[in-house]
């Protein structure tokens, strides 16, 4: 016993320095959001898009303000305050260039003379003639629905910042902008964009990490009161499972790994396994002291029985997170990593920690009354005889739900949009549907044109005749509003050239094009050109935005975009790339369910692998593996009736749900195991495991469903999918490991005599 003693507390000092050392580092843990890495990494449209990127600009590092007024734009004291807050702006160091109506100008050149003027879009004076302004800016395509509303009452300030700006220069952008609205009296705007987004995203993931831990602290204590109702039941548990925390939190810090809006999840779910693990542990504990056996004899029998189970569903839901490396996107891989070593901690600390703690520390008084007395075994007893009573009315109705469950399966579909992540009401989500419903929108539009043949050039005449064709589809049928081009630069050129007349808003003729294509370049003082005409001449760009209505309107447009470049676009003189941010992310959004659905067969086939190493028969694998596979198809036949896109937060809970829900048929069957051992039949075998195990499984159950339900507190729509599924995924695998796991093993397994 002295030497238990011993090894004990040497266990727990090294314990308690390492924790200590990790903790020192948990201040260091950095939050970033960068929606670029989910990108497929070694990918050939991620290396064309980072290609393109050097050729000539990120296409998102922008931000989008409109200001407006009621009484409409065309008013002094509100376009005085307007230019004045551009003017200062565009002097920030952050600030590459800002585009208004305020400081925009038009070309053109007077008839029979050489010489091109300037003329602005707006003159703001107290004496200007605002009617002939507002007559000329919505005659130029390029400027209606773009840096002016439908009504005339707002005005949209276009601001290009420095490229991949971090967060702190996000917030001091953000807090210029602001001081600016606020100094130059424009009291009704909106803005949006990348550096306003990043921003929030960070804060809000910071806000929800801390918050969530408060209150999985919270619940846990009330979770552990209520089970044990004793102080001893509730500060050993939260010991481990703070332990386990700081563990993962502070080696995160300490390699320096951030956490990014996947990973918010991630104290949640350790908080859960740990406790799962320590629940079923302590569980066997107490029920070793009510039938009399000595403290260090219930510690080893809880260890003998339930530790290789504890072992086993530590081990399978680490290989559940793990699957998630079969995925292209970095955060998906990075959450499955550490999720899978947060769990592997759990159980380290389950192992050394806790028993550590049960030798040194007085049972509770709880622990000493009788197990007859225990109200849930009454209740596992009632529910088992009904089980077996009606074992047929239950098998048919598994079937018959089999069926309504593939209908339902069968209607899940994948859609994604930019800011699936928040709420329809979410203030943020609010203010990019503005820009979306009142200009062109915020979702990035990029399309490269390469020229294939040697002897031309992206100025060509016979080029840009081609590119001409795809600038008219762009507009007139995948619904662009304009685009950025050499073509509508070109169109602009040409109308400047004949004295601003709208008739001229065209390409201009082969014999002019070359020396109107010299103009712009002589007058390009801030190298447009070169973001539209790469150095080599080679490459031209279209880009764009729209709004931001999601992956399956895009693939629409797209499908009649290939077939207009396959019907008319001459491939021997162009071939189209279409890339950018927006591109990218609907192209990896294809290939997520392809590569979930690979990584949850794996961890399937290595489960089943591991109970058949376990359990020595193919039978029991297989009878095993259905109770764990079904509830996974509940949850898909869910997201099918309700209507629930599969996208990143909603299909990764599938991996993460087959994970955490077969550590509860695990424990059943090694409970069954044991006691088949023991020489029992299999109904009484089946019984003992029932009452035995029952309690443990529907308790953890409960504690991890309140866990995940947390989530749903989120404002990220992503996380609140997290909580809702994850935790209706738990309840149908507790009831296939209650109902349908027996009704198998009586019906299927034999006993070896």
């Amino acid at each position: 016993m002295e030497n238990y003693k011993k090894i004990s507390k040497i266990t727990i000092l090294i314990v308690s320095v390492l924790t200590l050392f990790l903790l020192f580092f948990i201040k260091d843990l950095k939050f970033d959001y960068d929606f670029e890495s989910f990108f497929a990494e070694n990918d050939e449209s991620t290396k064309f898009f980072n290609d393109h990127r050097d050729r000539f600009e990120s296409d998102n590092d922008f931000i989008f303000i409109s200001v407006e007024n009621e009484e409409g734009v065309f008013e002094y004291e509100f376009l005085k305050n307007v230019s004045e807050f551009v003017d200062t702006l565009e002097q920030d160091s952050l600030v590459r260039s800002i585009s208004c109506l305020t400081n925009m100008q038009d070309f053109v050149k007077a008839p029979f003379s050489p010489a091109v003027f300037k003329a602005p879009y707006l003159t703001v004076c107290d004496t200007c003639d605002f009617i002939a302004d507002s007559i000329r800016i919505y005659s130029r395509p390029e400027l209606k629905e773009m840096f002016i509303n439908k009504e005339a009452t707002g005005l949209l300030i276009y601001i290009k910042h420095q490229e991949r700006i971090s967060k702190k220069s996000c917030d001091i952008l953000k807090n210029k902008i602001d001081e600016l609205l606020v100094n130059y009296e424009i009291t009704d705007s909106h803005y949006a964009g990348r550096a306003i987004g990043q921003s929030y995203y960070i804060e809000t993931m910071q806000f929800e990490t801390v918050f969530f831990i408060g209150l999985s602290f919270a619940l846990i204590v009330v979770f552990l009161w209520l089970s044990f109702k004793s102080f001893w039941g509730v500060w050993i548990p939260l010991t481990i499972i703070t332990a386990s925390m700081i563990w993962i939190t502070g080696f995160m810090a300490l390699v320096k790994e951030p956490m990014n809006l996947v990973l918010t999840v991630l104290p949640t779910i350790i908080f859960v396994v740990a406790m799962s693990d320590v629940i079923h542990l302590v569980s066997k504990f107490m029920e070793e002291l009510r039938l009399g056996r000595s403290k260090n004899q219930a510690i080893k029998t809880a260890y003998k029985e339930v530790g290789i189970a504890t072992l086993l569903t530590s081990v399978t839901t680490a290989i559940g997170f793990l699957t998630l490396l079969t995925v292209t996107m970095k955060p998906v891989k990075i959450f499955g990593i550490y999720t899978a070593l947060g769990v592997m901690f759990a159980f380290v600390l389950a192992y050394t920690l806790l028993p550590a703690l049960l030798v040194l520390v007085k049972p509770p008084k709880l622990s000493l009354k009788p197990i007859v007395q225990n109200y849930w075994y009454r209740y596992l007893h009632k529910c088992f005889r009904f089980l077996i009573s009606n074992r047929k009315r239950v098998m048919i109705l598994f079937l018959g739900l089999t069926v309504i469950v593939g209908i339902g399966v069968s209607k899940v579909e994948t859609n994604y949009f930019l800011l699936e992540d928040l709420k329809k009401d979410n203030e943020m989500r609010s203010q990019f549907d503005y820009f979306d419903s009142e200009y062109m929108g915020l979702r990035p539009f990029e399309l490269v044109v390469e020229v294939v043949d040697d002897s031309k050039k992206v100025t060509d005449y016979e080029v840009i005749v081609q590119m001409a064709k795809l600038d008219s589809f762009l507009i007139a049928d995948y619904g662009l509003s304009q685009t950025f081009s050499l073509v509508s630069v070109l169109k602009i050129a040409n109308r400047s050239e004949h004295g601003g007349q709208s008739k001229y808003y065209k390409l201009p003729s082969s014999k002019e094009i070359g020396k109107i294509i010299k103009k712009i370049q002589k007058f390009d003082k801030s190298n447009q050109f070169g973001m539209l005409v790469d150095s080599t001449n080679k490459y031209g760009r279209m880009s764009s935005t729209l709004g931001d209505i999601g992956k399956y309107r895009v693939d629409e447009k797209n499908i009649r975009l290939y077939s207009f470049i396959e019907n008319a676009i001459d491939k021997k003189i162009l071939k189209i790339h279409l890339t950018g941010t927006g591109h990218l992310l609907d192209k990896n959004m294809s290939s997520l369910a392809k590569n979930l659905t690979f990584g949850l067969i794996i961890a399937i086939l290595l489960v089943s692998l591991l109970m058949g190493i376990l359990y020595k028969s193919l039978k029991m694998v297989l009878i095993a593996i259905v109770p764990n596979v079904f509830p996974l198809l509940m949850l898909a036949a869910v997201l099918g009736y309700l209507g629930i896109d599969l996208k990143v937060s909603t299909a990764i809970i599938f991996t993460i749900s087959f994970g955490i829900a077969v550590d509860d048929t695990i424990h059943f069957m090694s409970k069954f195991k044991l006691e088949l051992n023991k020489g029992k039949s299999l109904l009484y075998a089946l019984k003992r495991t029932y009452l035995s195990t029952g309690r443990a499984i529907v308790l953890t159950t409960l504690i991890l469903c309140s866990g995940f339900l947390l989530l749903m507190l989120s404002d990220f729509l992503g996380t609140f999918y997290v909580g809702l599924l994850l935790s209706l995924t738990l309840i149908f695998a507790l009831l296939s490991d209650l109902f349908i796991l027996p009704i198998l093993l009586i019906y299927f397994f034999k006993v070896k005599k």
